[in-house]
This record gives C-alpha cells, structure tokens and sequence, in this order.
C-alpha cells in the first residue's frame, strides 16, 4: 500500500481551480474532491479565512484518500470572530469582544477532532477557556463564570445540536 501526501492551498468552501485539478493525475476525480473539500471547510468561511492548507493523503492503490484542513488556533478563530487582529495584552483584565455561546461551540465543533477531548462538553470548556486567554467574554458573561455554569442545564440545548452534528458526521 503506497500512501501519497499532497497540500494544497483552498480558500474554505470554494475549493476550486489548478489546486484541485492537479489531483487527476493521482487517479481521483477532482470534482468529488472538491466537494469533499468543501464540505469539510465551508463553515470556516464565516471567519473571514482566505487560504488553507488541506493535506491529502491518498493510497495510491485504490485511490481512497482522506481530506485533513489545518486548522487555525483557537485563539485565531476567536479573534475573528469577534473581528480582532490581537487578543488582549491583560488575560483577565481587559475585554476586547463579546461572542455568543453558539460561536462558542461552534469553534469546539470546528476544532473537535484536534482537541481530542473525551466528549464535547469538555471541548467546549477548552475553548471558554480560550476566550478568557484573549480577553472574549460569552454573551456578556465572564468565561470563569460559563465555565461554572456549564455543569447545569443552561447551555445543554446547544451542546446536544452540535453532538448530533458530529455524530450524523460519524465524528463523535
């Protein structure tokens, strides 16, 4: 079994162009890759993100492959998301945005397989951690304070939405 790795550079949910194109002369249809692609990176395009490196590995032999985006940080996606270049240079102290605890989750989901968290809840609480790191508070509230209330029912009704996501994907 001979693997190939290729990187290529996409712009997230337009995956297009010579880039993917190229990929024909290891036998796979660049159409479906593409759409793979996209697939995968369309809900980084509401983060303002250009240019992504997307690793493909392919067995050459039956042409299977598997599609890895290097994901930005988390820091990286939730500065964007708040519309920031810099985080804040006091943790704790200064406040640079407010995101919604949606965003939140969505950067947990987004994230998922690389945080490598036992379920979900706990994904999320490393990014409300992260918030706090770069000076974001979640819906008006101080991330120490989420993070408490993350043990009752409050933000269940969005942690069970985006589980589901994961498990319809067969990431969970």
């Amino acid at each position: 079994m001979v693997k190939r790795v290729v990187k290529i550079t996409v712009t997230p949910g337009k995956a297009g162009g010579p880039a993917i194109q190229q990929l024909s002369q290891y036998g796979l249809d660049p159409a479906k890759v593409a759409d793979e692609i996209n697939k995968r990176t369309r809900i980084l395009s509401n983060y303002g993100i250009n240019n992504l490196f997307v690793e493909l590995e392919i067995d050459e032999e039956s042409k299977r492959y598997v599609v890895k985006p290097e994901l930005p940080p988390i820091g990286d996606l939730l500065l964007k998301a708040v519309g920031k270049d810099t985080g804040s240079h006091q943790a704790g102290k200064e406040i640079i945005g407010n995101i919604s605890f949606e965003k939140v989750a969505e950067i947990a989901y987004i994230k998922w397989e690389e945080l490598r968290s036992r379920d979900f809840l706990n994904a999320v609480k490393q990014v409300v951690s992260a918030c706090r790191s770069v000076g974001i508070t979640i819906d008006g509230k101080d991330p120490k304070q989420v993070l408490k209330e993350l043990s009752g029912e409050a933000y269940q009704g969005v942690i069970r939405k985006f589980e589901d996501m994961l498990r319809q994907e067969g990431r969970l």
